[in-house]
């Protein structure tokens, strides 16, 4: 995958996570916000497998800068 597929996985991951911690403090909404956060957390965890293996220093800076951003 391409470094801007990477970024971009990372991005949906981490707007996934922070959905389903809200839906945690949601009344009524507890399923859901598990749900979706324990897809961000399978999402996130792909895309950093995957740039870990490309071995490429700038890719795994890159990969990890977003997630700092974004969360």
């Amino acid at each position: 995958m391409a470094k801007t597929g990477l970024l971009r996985s990372i991005a949906d991951a981490a707007l996934a996570i922070d959905s389903g911690r809200k839906g945690f403090a949601t009344r009524g909404k507890e399923q859901e916000g598990r749900i979706f956060y324990e897809k961000g957390i399978a999402e996130a965890m792909s895309a950093f497998k995957e740039a870990q293996a490309t071995a490429d220093p700038q890719t795994i800076i890159l990969v990890e800068y977003v997630r700092h951003e974004v969360v």
